[in-house]
């Protein structure tokens, strides 16, 4: 028998289908840390990722700094889907620098591989269509960075 819909209702269900679980990762020295990742990715913060992306993107072609959409797509996953706190700081270079020291630290340590191999295949799909759907908005960055990668292999 169906039920009568009520907010706390559909907020709860919400809640049980994107919760949080507990995983153990393993550096390559033999360190161990607990992460708590959201196995299954929910559209709004999906929608919030890309759109955050976008902007991080526009901001360092504005500025002239180095954008790496994959890297920042890592990273972005990494901040909207696991309890991993970054350290902020009062400046988005220095923040942005710091962020991205840690990504290549969960890259060299193969901690990164680790995690995203946690994540719901599907909610990863979703992901993969969100950027399909923002592609004119994301061809800008990509289309700049490969330029910068031609220029690169040029000199």
């Amino acid at each position: 028998m169906s039920k009568k819909m009520k907010a706390n209702d559909i907020i709860n269900i919400a809640k049980q289908e994107y919760s949080f679980k507990k995983i153990l990762v393993t550096a390559s020295t033999g360190q161990e840390f607990e992460v708590q990742i959201q196995e299954k990715l929910n559209d709004t913060k999906v929608s919030e990722l890309v759109v955050s992306l976008i902007e991080r993107g526009e901001y360092c072609d504005k500025n002239n700094i180095e954008f790496n959409v994959i890297q920042n797509i890592y990273l972005m996953l990494i901040k909207y889907f696991t309890d991993i706190k970054f350290n902020t700081y009062d400046t988005f270079e220095k923040t942005y620098s710091n962020e991205i020291a840690m990504m290549n630290a969960l890259v060299d340590l193969g901690i990164l591989t680790q995690i995203t191999k946690q994540f719901n295949q599907e909610s990863l799909t979703k992901i993969q269509n969100m950027f399909k759907e923002y592609e004119n908005q994301l061809k800008p960055l990509v289309n700049d960075e490969v330029k910068n990668m031609l220029k690169a292999d040029e000199i």
